[in-house]
């Protein structure tokens, strides 16, 4: 059973604990008071403060294990000492009080061992770990705050050395230490201040600081006792290591960001840039007026000073433009620009630098890969052959009319073989295919298919392979219908046998011409003079849908359409007008006699006949498919047209060399507050008012001389007292052979966006100032709260008043900062923060502390958050010093030193330095003039302490970049 420390120390009665060799494990507070006893003592060494009779009896209970009580002649049992044990556990042993009929001999303490004990009451019930050991420094006690940072039990603890709980590489630095303690000479031994580490029950490594009182041999049975205080600082070596390690990324992050970095000073001095912008702006920069002329445009720099200054802590301000680089290309660099901070009375800009060159080759090359889609598309759906795509044998993608010439339903073909669709009809075996696509060599054969009318058609099957070879190479399949091919050839045949018929009545002349006419394909057709078909050729019987013999002897208007000027009913008459090698041109529709209707354009030419008789001869070309194209362009022209004209956005077309408007829609013509037609044929550049059109020009001269971009910009325009913000982009159209015929502005309202955006980012600035002031306002009011608890245990124990003291006045010192920060987001002026502190100290301690103000009173010197801290703690040391070492009658004098390069403050009171005073030796504590040196940076910041006649002068000096200079303006 663990027995309540705690609730044994409330007891009047003095009780001991005893474990089964007799030797003491705990003794509670009353004890501790009465008798000259420390845990860990032995039943013998307690004989002088039991007595002999007391200590025999005790010895034998112990040995026997029998619970009785001690009763001394004529003592009632209420007033006697009593043993006994709770559970197999420890021996407890009650004492009367002082003052009962029970009295025991009293060894007086020790001027060794009273400190020690009144320590020891002190701590253990203090929140600091404490620990006290014997001269071979193994474990006679522990309070509840080391139990707690061990994370062991008391039992576990007790008897232990403690240097099994160092790790292994301290274990020597702790053993050395010992040593030196023990060779120490006196009877005590002031706190020694050191660091060093504990591992917990969990394996955990915790820091701790400590501080170690000791006696010499005079303590109670000879032996010299360890009392070491701790207190845990490993929460300050994790804050340390992650300031240092957030430090150290900054720095990486800034080295190894992909974007081009800098910041310069409102002179163009460059104070920093990584890899990423000397890359982009051409080079290494020492000063801005080194840089091109497109990277001053970038950055708002025209003749060593910004264009339009930032406001510091303002929005990033971001523009766009090319900038050369040293392989003779240009890049498009987008550049972010905002003020960052104001140091030494001059604005730093940071500037980020995007390339922004592959995004916009990207942006062109998917735009024309989308037209090129669009084109294909069109060209794929409105092309006479079956078109198809093949990967290994399997078909990915057709037309339509793919599709309808092997009579498939309409998305059947997709993932068939295609050796299964060309196997029924082809003439020629599929087996070589795969050998002819991997040679890299045009496959080509012939199918024929039956469609649902019982009709035979004839295909070309061409098949090439368009990528690499491989397992699954990737091929276009084509079909060609050749059905009229097929038949005309048979009609070749049969034309053949006719002409070796007719050879010796037409002649060989008349063979060789109908033959090369035959061979052609425009259609040829002659008519005698009474207009009536004589002949025609392949080409026309292809065209007119018939055999020779079904056109022989009949009228030529028999294929001629409804119109009663087509040229085909206008035979007869020609002849009379039309001489001999005379042409005339013509256009019409022609009603082939398979109903279809189609267009030709032709020439009709008088000629004399073999045998003398005058002919007309007409030549014809199908032009049916390119008036298609041309209806469907004109269709599309004109759904682009109604397109433009409703959308939203305002869309200009002005001639690339003159800016006159070509066309514009609604939107445009409203823009610019005309009509669309009374803006047609005017200047794009006065259409708009000033100041736009100024820099409308500037702005498409920079567009003209980049064709192969979009060129943004963003104007600002005045309307109805209304300012609008309108987004434009710049497109050079028409190209050709590097000259830009037109050029394209597109305009969008983005004033709701912006406004948006803009209202956005203040609300943010807004929650986060107010969030900044009431942070430092609750840690001033936690500080104040954590030195009031300070104070009052000063009430309750004041043998620490000094150390609380000291400690009272730093955090009041940290807290005056703070409470310097409510309510202002910035720099802290060190006027302010001078007269915070002696405010503070004064109030600590009761004495006047006179503050004077030298110098030029315009220099206004400010601390930086960061440094303020620190500089007010040393402060806070200064004061409490010079109060400290000086008479109490006397007073404290401050000297605040306004100079245009430092800020000097002189801290005066009465006293004397010792003859061999030296700053520099005094060690770095955590109190006194170690902690100011501690505190005070390495650079910029110095410190000298002097003696003038009965005067201690100590002199701050702070310099940039620990302290910031304004000019105050009057």
């Amino acid at each position: 059973m663990k027995l309540p420390h705690a609730l044994l120390d409330a007891l009047v009665e003095s009780v001991l604990v005893f474990d089964d060799s007799a030797r003491l494990v705990h003794a509670n507070q009353a004890a501790l008071r009465r008798l000259p006893c420390e845990p860990g003592m032995n039943l013998a060494d307690l004989g002088p403060a039991l007595g002999q009779p007391l200590q025999d009896r005790l010895r034998a209970v112990l040995a026997g294990g029998r619970i009785e009580a001690y009763f001394p002649a004529g003592v009632s049992a209420g007033s006697a000492p009593s043993l006994s044990r709770l559970d197999s556990g420890p021996w407890v042993l009650c004492l009367p009080p002082e003052g009962s009929a029970v009295t025991l001999p009293r060894t007086p303490l020790t001027l060794i061992e009273r400190p020690l004990r009144e320590l020891r009451a002190l701590l253990w019930t203090a929140p600091f770990p404490a620990m006290l050991q014997d001269d071979s420094f193994r474990l006679l006690d522990v309070n509840d705050a080391f139990v707690a940072l061990t994370g062991r039990a008391r039992e576990a603890l007790i008897g232990t050395d403690p240097i099994a709980l160092c790790p292994a590489d301290e274990r020597r630095v702790t053993q050395e230490d010992r040593e030196r303690l023990e060779r120490e000479p006196g009877e005590f031994i002031g706190p020694a201040l050191r660091e060093s580490r504990l591992v917990d029950s969990d394996g955990r490594s915790r820091w701790v600081r400590s501080t170690r009182y000791a006696t010499g041999g005079g303590a109670i049975g000879g032996r010299r006792l360890l009392m070491t205080v701790l207190q845990e600082t490993t929460s300050e070596h994790v804050a340390r290591e992650q300031a240092e390690r957030f430090s150290r990324e900054l720095d990486q992050w800034f080295d190894l960001s992909p974007m081009g970095m800098a910041l310069f000073d409102d002179r163009g001095l460059v104070l920093r840039a990584n890899q990423g912008f000397e890359a982009l702006s051409g080079g290494p920069l020492v000063d801005l007026s080194e840089a091109a002329a497109p990277l001053h445009r970038l950055l708002n720099w025209s003749q060593g000073a910004m264009v339009q200054p930032l406001s510091p802590g303002g929005a990033w301000v971001s523009s766009e433009g090319a900038l050369p680089h040293a392989d003779g290309r240009t890049r498009w660099v987008r550049a972010l620009l905002r003020c960052d901070e104001v140091r030494a009375g001059r604005r730093r800009y940071m500037c980020m630098l995007e390339d922004r060159s592959a995004e916009d080759e990207r942006d062109l090359a998917q735009a024309r890969a989308e037209q090129l889609l669009g084109e294909l598309s069109t060209i794929l759906d409105s092309s006479p052959a079956g078109i198809a795509s093949v990967r290994g044998h399997l078909l990915t993608q057709c037309n339509s009319r793919f599709e309808r010439m092997l009579g498939l339903a309409q998305g059947a073909a997709s993932g068939c073989d295609i050796r299964a669709l060309l196997a029924g009809g082809t003439q020629e075996p599929l087996d070589r295919l795969d050998a002819v696509l991997d040679r890299g060599e045009l496959y080509e054969t012939e199918v024929v298919v039956q469609d649902e009318d019982g009709a035979w058609h004839w295909y070309a099957v061409t098949i090439r392979r368009t990528g690499p070879a491989g397992r699954m190479p990737l091929a276009i399949v084509v079909l060609s219908e050749i059905t009229r091919l097929k038949t005309q050839q048979a009609e070749l045949a049969h034309l053949a046998s006719e002409h070796e018929r007719m050879a010796g009545v037409l002649g060989q002349q008349a063979d060789r011409t109908r033959a090369v006419l035959d061979s052609v394909l425009v259609g040829i057709v002659t008519a005698d003079e009474q207009g009536r078909i004589s002949w025609l050729n392949r080409s026309a019987r292809r065209m007119f849908g018939g055999d020779l013999g079904d056109f022989m002897g009949q009228p030529l208007h028999t294929v001629a359409t409804d119109e009663t000027d087509h040229p085909f009913r206008r035979t007869v008459p020609l002849f009379g007008e039309l001489r001999d090698g005379e042409a005339l041109q013509f256009e019409c529709r022609v009603q082939a006699r398979d109903a279809r209707t189609f267009w030709v354009v032709g020439n009709a030419v008088a000629t004399l006949g073999l045998q003398g008789e005058r002919e007309m001869t007409f030549a014809l070309m199908d032009i049916d498919q390119r008036r298609q194209a041309e209806a469907r362009i004109a269709e599309a022209q004109a759904s682009l047209q109604r397109i433009i004209e409703a959308a939203p956005m305002a869309i200009t077309v002005c001639d690339a060399a003159t800016l006159r408007v070509l066309q514009l829609n609604r939107a445009a013509a409203a823009l610019c507050s005309v009509s669309a037609p009374d803006a047609v044929g005017r200047s794009l550049v006065l259409l708009h008012p000033q100041p736009v059109g100024a820099s409308l020009q500037s702005d498409i001269d920079e567009a003209l001389a980049q064709p192969q971009v979009v060129t943004p910009r963003e104007y600002r325009l005045v309307r109805d007292g209304r300012t609008e913000i309108w987004d434009a982009r710049f497109l050079p159209l028409a190209r050709s052979e590097d000259r830009v015929d037109q050029l394209l502005m597109v305009s969008t309202d983005v004033t709701t966006q912006r406004e948006a955006q803009r209202a956005e980012l203040e609300a943010a600035i807004a929650r986060r100032e107010m969030l900044v002031q009431e942070v430092h306002h609750r840690i001033k009011n936690n500080l104040q709260g954590v030195a009031g608890l300070m104070q009052q245990a000063v009430v309750r124990y004041p043998q620490v008043q000094p150390i609380i003291a000291e400690v009272v006045g730093q955090v009041q010192a940290i807290a005056q900062v703070y409470g310097l920060q409510v309510g202002n987001t910035g720099l802290l002026a060190v006027r302010s923060v001078i007269e915070a502190i002696a405010q503070s100290v004064q109030r600590t301690f009761g004495r006047a502390i006179e503050l004077t103000v030298e110098g030029d009173p315009g220099w206004r010197w400010l601390l930086p958050e960061a440094e303020s801290i620190p500089i007010a703690l040393a402060l806070n040391e200064l004061f409490t010093n010079a109060i400290k070492h000086s008479p109490a009658s006397s007073g404290v004098v401050c000297r605040l030193w306004l100079e245009p390069e430092a800020v000097r403050v002189e801290i005066c009171n009465q006293g004397r330095l010792p003859a061999d005073f030296r700053l520099d030796r005094r060690p770095a504590t955590v109190s006194g003039l170690g902690l100011v040196s501690a505190l005070l940076p390495r650079r910029s910041a110095s410190l000298v302490l002097t003696q003038q006649d009965d005067t201690v002068v100590a002199a701050l000096r702070l310099a940039p970049p620990v302290v910031r200079c304004e000019r105050a303006t009057p």
